[in-house]
């Protein structure tokens, strides 16, 4: 949570875009399960109040069943502004039967002449809010804070009483919802990731009490989220990168190559580290989560002043070694990651 605070705080400090590999738009599809919270409300307690209601033994253990496990889908739009933050909207629906009946009250129902019941459930939720997320190699773990509304509807058109309906009845209760939560994706092309999981606290505040006392008048629900991330735009080092010969190059002038990473560095000011300026896409640098403009201090615990430091210290290590490098992002603040050395 710590970081997460941090990342809000420090994102509009941070030069937006630039040479990095952030996708400028994100779009999010996929398979969502929901689970209602029905604030106690089971079957025994429906069993009771129909007793209560039409007298004791009408309606016996098991006459109700309460189903709180809802499936459907839920799609995103994301609009990153910079590398760590972003904003999003993001849509969902989930459709389900909330109580089903047993045989006993189907056939009660049938001889009373009632048909249709139960009826099936709809809820679509309509949330926007920010989003922070940070690459770590081939994955980007991510954290949002969504605001808006959740709408559950029943269409009763299908409902007879004694053969007669009414055609396009509809019951439906839009509330306040707000959603909590983060997931992970896992980067599968330059323009293509899994997510691998998403889970949200959903709060939505819909009031079925009916006046009743001790029925709440708000739900605390859990979804789950797996799906496909499709990325656009945001991809402008693969220009400069490709067959490039650092003796033929203008920038190999005053930058050195670090072939063991697959990026170029050159001096930052003060001797503060080794400033990146170009990075190789699906190189080691790349998939460590690194960008142009972060400045290297320390492999290894050993700190970094100069590229030739850099050099130096990565010169000890044999292809595919563990490194340790601790770097400031954007010159802005610090940062850890582990990469495995490349060919020299």
């Amino acid at each position: 949570m710590r970081h997460i605070c941090i990342c809000l705080l420090c994102c509009f400090a941070i030069p937006a875009f630039g040479q990095q590999d952030t996708p400028r738009a994100e779009v999010f599809g996929g398979y969502s399960y929901l689970h209602i919270d029905t604030q106690g409300v089971t079957g025994t307690t429906i069993d009771t109040a129909c007793n209560n209601l039409l007298g004791h033994g009408t309606c016996p253990p098991g006459s109700f069943q309460v189903h709180q496990n809802f499936n459907g889908w839920n799609a995103s739009v994301q609009v990153n502004v910079t590398r760590l933050f972003g904003i999003k909207a993001d849509f969902s629906g989930h459709y389900g039967t909330p109580v089903t009946f047993s045989s006993q009250i189907q056939s009660l129902l049938s001889q009373a002449g009632i048909t249709g019941l139960p009826p099936n459930a709809k809820s679509y939720s309509y949330l926007f809010g920010p989003v922070v997320s940070q690459s770590a190699g081939r994955y980007r773990p991510f954290a949002h804070a969504l605001f808006g509304a959740n709408s559950v509807s029943t269409n009763l058109s299908g409902v007879t009483i004694g053969g007669l309906g009414i055609p396009g009845l509809t019951l439906t209760d839009t509330a306040f919802a707000m959603a909590f939560g983060g997931g992970v994706d896992v980067k599968l092309t330059d323009h293509l990731s899994l997510r691998a999981g998403q889970a949200d606290y959903l709060f939505t505040k819909h009031d079925f009490s009916g006046g009743i006392q001790g029925i709440a008048t708000h739900q605390n629900n859990f979804r789950a989220s797996v799906g496909a991330v499709f990325q656009f735009g945001g991809r402008r080092e693969a220009q400069p990168t490709q067959s490039r010969q650092p003796t033929h190059n203008a920038v190999s002038a005053v930058a050195l190559p670090i072939p063991v990473l697959g990026m170029y560095v050159a001096a930052s000011a003060n001797d503060t580290g080794a400033r990146i300026t170009e990075i190789a896409p699906n190189s080691t640098a790349a998939f460590a989560g690194l960008h142009p403009g972060d400045i290297i201090n320390s492999v290894n615990g050993v700190q970094v002043k100069t590229p030739a430091d850099l050099m130096s210290a990565l010169s000890a290590g044999a292809p595919g070694a563990k490194v340790r490098i601790t770097y400031m992002i954007r010159g802005e603040w610090q940062a850890k990651a582990t990469v495995l050395l490349g060919n020299r």
